[in-house]
């Protein structure tokens, strides 16, 4: 009764769509930290998520660019020299440029890459995520920043992670990736530690 109390203390005033506070972003990533998989790659029996903790999390490149940059933005540049997508889009969009991200979005051929970082306006997320669908491939990836910044946002990584074309989920707390590999039988949604 007494966590419950303490729990809505933190989060107080806090609607669906607002940010959460500090002090329960907190609470969130050591939740996430305690369920996480090895950031190693120990106990992680799927081979392509196997590959991916070892060669591209744990990769030195990533770690080193990381020390002069932020971490998910040069995890981001290494996924795109170790995977090679037919393309790559990056925005980072807000009220002043969605009706511009979606223009550029319906205007790709095919998604190689996507990467939407620093999203501020949570309630069109899903409309991205909707739009992205027609344009993806096998070898397609979605990246998604601040999955975990607000209960709507948990909400819609939620269910674009639950979508029947998306095969595989990596969860970074800060970070979500999607993969929609065709040769993926079973849906998987893995949580690891970055």
């Amino acid at each position: 009764m007494r966590n419950i109390y303490f729990l809505s203390i933190l989060n107080a005033g806090k609607g669906n769509n607002m940010w959460y506070t500090f002090p329960f972003t907190l609470y969130k990533y050591f939740t996430y930290y305690y369920n996480a998989s090895n950031g190693k790659g120990h106990g992680v029996h799927s081979p392509f998520v196997f590959s991916f903790i070892t060669q591209v999390l744990n990769n030195s490149n990533v770690t080193q660019t990381a020390g002069t940059t932020n971490k998910f933005r040069a995890l981001v540049n290494f996924i795109v020299q170790f995977y090679k997508p037919v393309s790559v889009v990056e925005m980072e969009a807000d009220k002043l440029k969605e009706a511009h991200a979606m223009k550029e979005i319906q205007g790709l051929d095919t998604v190689g890459l996507f990467y939407l970082k620093r999203h501020k306006n949570q309630n069109n997320l899903l409309v991205y995520f909707q739009a992205l669908l027609q344009k993806v491939n096998a070898h397609s990836m979605l990246i998604f920043e601040g999955i975990h910044a607000s209960s709507q946002s948990e909400k819609d990584w939620n269910f674009m992670k639950n979508n029947t074309q998306v095969r595989l989920s990596i969860d970074l707390f800060r970070v979500g990736i999607l993969f929609f590999r065709e040769e993926q039988l079973e849906k998987e949604n893995f949580i690891i530690r970055f």
